[in-house]
């Protein structure tokens, strides 16, 4: 199953709300973006990270399974939805599993439970966490990728539009720490700088 997946790392947000880069805020002396590609690595045959050309070259890796992806040039700006669809054009794998990078409290064994639910008849699986999509963290089959760029090329940006397009399978997760997500300095100081005192 591990030689189907590519993971993706979707790393490209300009984290406004945040006020620096959050793929380099740091929890238990990682980076958030480390911390992402470790929670793939055991699941997937190779992964990606997505950014933006102004910071790819701030992105060093020293593992010979992460490849730096930038966002098209056409779709650049157009948030994650372009980002999954960069990822697409240089996956050579069935199934893409993407995760963002300000979600510091996930683990791999909560990404599993996406994998169990692939299937022939499924396009995307998407976890529902209290009642929520969450569809930034999800597994989907690479043949979509015209049906993405019709629909960036149509200006709709949305991923939960895509995923009324397409077979869908949503699976609730209890799990709803590994999802928060991080957006605000004042999230990472609650959240994550003071458990490291």
């Amino acid at each position: 199953m591990k030689q189907d997946i590519t993971g993706a790392v979707i790393a490209g947000g300009a984290s406004r709300r945040f006020g620096s880069p959050k793929a380099f805020a740091k929890k238990d002396g990682k980076a958030f973006y480390q911390i992402s590609i470790a929670v793939l690595r055991p699941l997937v045959y190779k992964i990606f990270l997505v950014t933006s050309p102004a910071l790819a070259a701030c992105f060093r890796h020293d593992d010979t399974d992460v490849k730096i992806i930038e966002d098209i040039p056409h779709y650049q700006g157009d948030g994650p939805l372009a980002g999954i669809y960069s990822a697409m054009t240089s996956c050579e794998t069935e199934w893409l599993l993407t995760l963002p990078v300000d979600v510091p409290f996930m683990k791999s064994e909560v990404l599993e439970v996406l994998l169990r639910e692939m299937g022939d008849e499924v396009d995307a699986v998407i976890p529902i966490v209290d009642e929520k999509m969450q569809v930034l963290v999800g597994l989907f089959r690479c043949t979509i990728k015209d049906k993405i760029k019709t629909q960036l090329n149509q200006e709709e940006r949305k991923v939960d539009h895509l995923l009324e397009k397409i077979a869908t399978r949503y699976v609730k997760i209890d799990d709803t720490k590994a999802f928060f997500n991080i957006n605000r300095q004042s999230e990472y100081h609650k959240y994550v700088a003071n458990i490291e005192h």
